[in-house]
């Protein structure tokens, strides 16, 4: 059994540290354990309930109402909860993050693949994907998952990404070619998978290259393909790339192709970019600026 502090199930609940300690208070919602230093200690059934009362009370169940019920009660009003609501909703990530704690890949493929049925893909990726994958980046940080919860989860994602991706009909042999690529030190490619998808289902050639690719291999093989666009993302906020000479280097070097990027790093610093650098942010601007690039014969 697992034990957490209070500002873990902050982050894990979305819930105010202030406000659970008050909820503890005046209901008796949850009984830590305590430390000799009198410091709260948590369980992976505290963990669970709060997750619970997270979602409850932002869909209208006042707490004074929830603190009242036993465990099963509680448990059994969420499962209503999300039988009669789609989790298309952008927090309501809780039932993810429960099936990523227990590892259980059948619950957690069946809520994505509900979601994608119902919303699309691009919707999917937008309300619970990217949401889950923020959650449990600031998770790992604070050391309450380990790498594995994160590669189990990574892994069920791609997957679901490139099944969707094959099922699109292969784009004619003379449409405008999209490479996708990492630089070197870059492994997550989450988001790269789908906007090969996006751009595979808007009628452009995919060259999916991947992960961690150094800078001349890259040049060097596309001198030769000739893309129309060049799709990258830098996401480490660790990264010893030089960014800006990076990008440089791409222009210097593809003189023809328009690059795109994506990353917190290009959308805080656009004013410091070169020239012509496509900064990406959402899928609807990806798919807006193909749409121009075509409607202008550009590419």
């Amino acid at each position: 059994m697992s034990i957490y502090s209070i500002k873990q199930l902050e982050l894990v609940s979305g819930i105010k540290a202030h406000t659970i300690r008050m909820w503890e208070k005046r209901y008796g919602l949850l009984s830590p354990q305590r430390t000799e230093t009198n410091i709260r200690r948590y369980t992976d059934t505290d963990v669970q309930l709060i997750l619970n009362i997270s979602l409850l009370t932002r869909n209208g169940y006042r707490i004074s109402k929830v603190a009242k019920r036993s465990l099963n009660e509680v448990s059994e009003l969420v499962l209503e909860v999300t039988t009669k609501k789609s989790l298309s909703e952008k927090s309501d990530i809780e039932p993810l993050i429960q099936a990523m704690l227990s590892f259980n890949q059948t619950e957690f493929k069946a809520l994505i693949q509900k979601n994608i049925e119902d919303l699309g893909l691009e919707k999917t990726f937008e309300d619970s994907i990217v949401p889950i994958l923020h959650r449990i980046g600031i998770l790992w940080q604070t050391g309450m998952i380990s790498l594995v919860h994160e590669h189990f989860i990574s892994n069920i994602i791609k997957n679901l990404i490139i099944f969707s991706s094959e099922m699109i009909k292969e784009p004619k042999n003379d449409s405008p070619m999209i490479a996708y690529f990492l630089p070197e030190g870059e492994y997550h490619e989450i988001g790269l998978l789908f906007y090969s998808y996006l751009g595979k289902k808007m009628g452009y050639q995919s060259l999916y290259i991947g992960q961690s690719t150094p800078s001349e291999d890259i040049v060097a093989t596309l001198k030769k393909i000739k893309p129309a666009i060049l799709f990258t993302s830098i996401s480490t906020y660790i990264s010893n790339i030089d960014y800006v000479d990076f990008l440089k280097n791409l222009q210097k070097n593809l003189p023809n192709t328009y690059v795109f990027v994506m990353g917190n790093k290009f959308v805080q610093d656009k004013k410091n970019l070169p020239k012509n650098i496509t900064v990406i942010s959402s899928y609807e601007s990806f798919s807006s600026k193909l749409i121009s690039l075509r409607n202008k014969k550009l590419v």
